[in-house]
């Protein structure tokens, strides 16, 4: 398995999950809302959790409300039984009409970035642009392949989940730190955002984002030398019709964490000239 499925098809599988089930999409609580200005939300995706957007979401305070959110299941936020997509980007979208100031620009990592995508989706007029950071809009694996995935899940979970965020890294020492915080959480709870991960395809909905995108990509998710209409195709990006992308140098899938001043520097750009024809791609 490429280093890139691994990182991308993966998304969910360190999602951190504390709080009571419902029958009803619930409302995820706010980590955090500081700063003055237009809005920037923040919402954290794989083996995350909302502080680990604070170096980003700091740099960025000094012109901008930055909203830190709670996908359903991290932290205070409850988790909806059954887990869709849809009952996620209710709660975020709850979210926004609470805490943000709209329209706002929606930043989502990983399974985060699935999630902001369906929001941008259902409600265009929340969002002022919307930020990808190492997403895909499609599953990197179908078929046998990833019912093997599944299967594996099953008979060797924690030999799975060291395998795939070891090479979420950095470097070692960083994967083998994300590997210690993720093989603490409950497997049985981490589960439905795996399936949700590896089943979850917005490309065929690609044409209808409404809204500006940027695309945010470690060299590892786009590798070196690769065209971007290659990455896009692989990734699902193809027919999104006001898209830019950036490649981060030396970043493992954890962007924020490697290169925060980088990334609120994109962040901050796109925010202030969202159309694609006044932001550098690269």
């Amino acid at each position: 398995m490429s280093i890139r499925v691994r990182i991308l098809i993966l998304a969910a599988l360190g999602v951190a999950f504390v709080g009571m089930r419902g029958l009803a999409p619930p409302r995820p609580s706010a980590s955090g809302a500081f700063g003055h200005g237009p809005s920037i939300v923040l919402v954290h995706g794989l083996g995350s959790r909302a502080e680990h957007w604070l170096p980003t979401a700091r740099l960025l305070a000094r012109r901008h409300r930055v909203v830190l959110v709670d996908l359903p299941g991290h932290g205070l936020s409850e988790m909806p039984e059954p887990l869709t997509l849809e009952h996620a980007q209710q709660a975020l979208d709850l979210a926004l009409a609470s805490e943000a100031r709209v329209p706002c620009v929606l930043v989502g990592h990983s399974v985060g970035g699935l999630v902001a995508a369906a929001e941008a989706l259902a409600h265009p007029e929340r969002v002022r642009g919307l930020v990808l950071v190492e997403t895909a809009l499609k599953p990197q694996i179908v078929g046998a392949e990833r019912a093997a995935l599944l299967e594996a899940l099953g008979r060797d979970y924690q030999g799975l989940v060291r395998s795939v965020y070891e090479s979420f890294g950095r470097d070692s020492a960083q994967g083998a730190w994300l590997y210690e915080q993720v093989v603490k959480l409950d497997p049985a709870m981490v589960k439905p955002w795996i399936r949700l991960a590896v089943t979850t395809d917005l490309s065929g909905r690609a044409s209808a984002f409404t809204v500006p995108m940027l695309v945010v990509l470690s060299a590892r998710s786009w590798p070196d030398g690769e065209p971007w209409p290659t990455t896009a195709a692989a990734l699902g990006y193809n027919g999104v019709p006001r898209l830019q992308s950036a490649r981060i140098e030396d970043a493992g899938h954890f962007v924020m964490l490697d290169h925060p001043d980088v990334l609120a520097r994109l962040i901050e750009r796109f925010a202030a000239h969202p159309e694609p024809e006044l932001v550098a791609g690269h």
